[in-house]
């Protein structure tokens, strides 16, 4: 997808630019400014009435009555010091939600297809999953029942929803998808096609195959049924 090729520079960059532009509005109480790294300066919109005494510092005098707000170049290392204090949470802040949105947009393409994890928590209602980088989880619903899901264990998962909520990303995951199955054989067989349309997790699934029958005795080793909960492969040409 075209739009999942972020830039990361352009990110961080305009990151920066918001952050201290939200930093100068919050500490002058301005209801606009625009920060210029070129020329290392802000350009601050003044209230002529309530700053008055900013506008006299940083223009020398003040040489409007009306009641429009006055833009002053202000050069950023003439700014008070609170001012750098305050960019660095809000910085930080506004980094966690650019580092979301790069997930999100690595990960919703993925969504439906399937992925290699490792479990790393267990708990009474779900699975955490580790997917290099990302955390996935593994709701118990979601899971084959005599399956085994300790710490540690590795298992392919069907990507079933990328959301984002709030600064988070939320990637659910599924053991019991019938794509499963045909992404186990496609890809020890390519010269084939699999398509399973009918599959009760860790019991058996249906699969239709392009393949000849005197193959199909190589779809049933040990380590294909394995990554299935050990279910039984039914084959039709």
């Amino acid at each position: 997808m075209e739009q999942s090729s972020i830039n990361l520079n352009e990110i961080t960059e305009g990151t920066a630019y918001q952050a201290i532009e939200t930093a100068i509005i919050q500490y002058f109480q301005v209801r606009d400014c625009i920060v210029n790294f070129d020329t290392q300066s802000a350009c601050i919109l003044f209230d002529p009435v309530v700053h008055r005494r900013w506008i006299a510092r940083f223009n020398g005098h003040i040489d409007s009555c009306d009641s429009k707000d006055i833009p002053i170049s202000v050069p950023l290392r003439r700014l008070p010091p609170q001012i750098k204090q305050m960019t660095r949470p809000i910085l930080e802040n506004l980094m966690a939600g650019q580092e979301s949105l790069e997930s999100y947009l690595k990960w919703k393409p993925l969504e439906r297809k399937i992925v290699l994890g490792t479990i790393t928590e267990v708990h009474h209602t779900h699975y955490k999953i580790s997917l290099k980088g990302e955390t996935g989880k593994l709701d118990i619903r979601d899971a084959i029942k005599r399956e085994n899901y300790s710490l540690g264990k590795t298992h392919l998962f069907h990507v079933k929803r990328v959301r984002m909520d709030g600064e988070n990303v939320r990637i659910q995951l599924s053991r019991r998808s019938k794509s499963l199955p045909e992404f186990v054989l496609s890809s020890k067989f390519p010269k084939y096609r699999f398509k399973c349309y009918r599959r009760l997790p860790g019991i058996k699934s249906w699969i239709r195959t392009t393949a000849p029958r005197f193959r199909w005795s190589l779809f049933f080793s040990k380590e294909i049924r394995q990554s299935l909960a050990g279910e039984y492969l039914q084959f039709y040409s």
